[in-house]
């Protein structure tokens, strides 16, 4: 995955579920403490924002209204560094 995210060279990267989310930012932080906010990816700065995982949505349908948020969230930080860059 480091490899693929250095040949790719994303803008962002969008995190989805735990596991994603902690294995990129090399973080045991819980999702619910991870999301909502800009990370980056340690080994090449990549911004990266964290969100849910869409079977956890299935199972928890009352925070979707969050997901779309973390989706809201990703679009406006694209736009911006499509802006800056």
């Amino acid at each position: 995955l480091n490899r693929q995210i250095e040949l790719i060279q994303p803008r962002l990267i969008l995190a989805v579920g735990r596991i994603a989310a902690q294995g990129l930012l090399q973080s045991d932080l819980g999702l619910a403490k991870i999301r909502g906010q800009l990370h980056h990816y340690p080994l090449t700065n990549t911004p990266l924002i964290a969100t849910y995982h869409p079977a956890y949505l299935l199972r928890t349908p009352s925070d979707k209204h969050k997901a779309w948020q973390d989706l809201l969230f990703a679009r406006q930080t694209l736009g911006d560094l499509t802006q800056a860059g």
